[in-house]
């Protein structure tokens, strides 16, 4: 094939180009460190806290922080001004791009966080799925999801499975007596079925949990309304005329302060499952039987979730 004049000189030009490059120095190639594995405790004998957080990740091979960044690496170049920083952070949001809004407040102090770990390596860790769920604890003191005030422990938002890691607030285990300590640990385990639950068996929640409350409220509201919006009653039905949560199969009603008065609010789902998982790790069957004998939406629901549980691979108090 004759090359002719016009395609002769592109071809001498990109020849040039092709020459010049091979030539240029390249830069030796660096490892990557995108296969490195950042949840690994490393110990320090030195520190008290952190050699019991290092016993718990070997004991439990769950790493926990009480900082949400848990790796930091220079990227400027060299003599850049500002320096320039990639960070590893672990992440409350279900997914890196959701929607979903979580308000959290950093741990102020790590002197509550060698009883917390004891309890979560002996009443958590223990009734929990054998498969691995969560990757790593991020030890907070509080966080928010919503408007909700007053919650109890025994509401089930110790915890909050989030995209990398669980979130747990760090409350004083030293002070509480046995009851309290397992209602907290019942409490931190809700938040983790609460996510397995929905993420294994959505339908079936709606199907037969969440369905027995929203028929209880079918007639509560002149207006087709959820009964789990998470409104408060008083935007819908006079104030006080709401029924008490039990007639709608609910374990309570949430707070919510309007104007600085306290007022009931609608559950969200979640707040509905939490409770009743809580429940379920606090409770024997036959002692919450006893304490909702007259309340037969509670007992069936709290049936049906404790079943969900067991299947989903949790311990529940028999």
């Amino acid at each position: 094939m004759r090359l002719t004049t016009p395609l002769l000189i592109p071809c001498m030009l990109m020849a040039s180009m092709l020459l010049t490059a091979s030539c240029r120095k390249e830069k030796a190639p660096e490892p990557s460190n995108l296969d490195v594995n950042h949840f690994v405790i490393a110990d320090n004998p030195n520190d008290p806290i952190d050699h019991a957080i290092y016993e718990f990740y070997k004991n439990t091979g769950i790493a926990s922080y009480c900082t949400d960044t848990i790796y930091k690496q220079k990227i400027s170049r060299e003599n850049e001004s500002p320096a320039r920083y990639k960070y590893i952070t672990l992440s409350l949001e279900y997914t890196p791009l959701s929607d979903f809004y979580v308000n959290t407040i950093p741990l102020s102090s790590r002197q509550r966080i060698p009883g917390l770990l004891n309890l979560l390596q002996t009443e958590v860790v223990p009734k929990l799925p054998s498969t691995k769920i969560f990757p790593s604890i991020l030890f907070l003191d509080s966080f928010a999801t919503y408007i909700n005030s007053d919650i109890q422990i025994s509401h089930g938002w110790s915890s909050l499975q989030g995209f990398n890691t669980l979130g747990v607030m760090a409350k004083d285990v030293e002070p509480m007596n046995a009851a309290e300590r397992k209602m907290y640990a019942a409490s931190i385990l809700a938040g983790i079925a609460d996510k397995r639950l929905t993420d294994m068996m959505s339908t079936r929640l709606q199907k037969e949990f969440f369905s027995i409350s929203r028929e209880a409220a079918k007639n509560l509201f002149p207006y087709d309304v959820d009964i789990y919006f998470g409104w408060p009653f008083l935007f819908l039905v006079p104030p006080g005329s709401e029924p008490p949560p039990t007639e709608l199969g609910f374990i309570y009603y949430p707070t919510f302060y309007l104007g600085g008065m306290p007022v009931p609010n609608m559950l969200r789902e979640t707040d509905d499952t939490r409770s009743f998982l809580a429940a379920s790790f606090y409770y024997t069957e036959q002692e919450f039987t006893t304490l909702h004998a007259n309340d037969p939406l509670v007992l069936k629901k709290f049936g049906i979730i404790r079943s969900f549980a067991k299947e989903a691979g949790f311990k529940i108090p028999e």
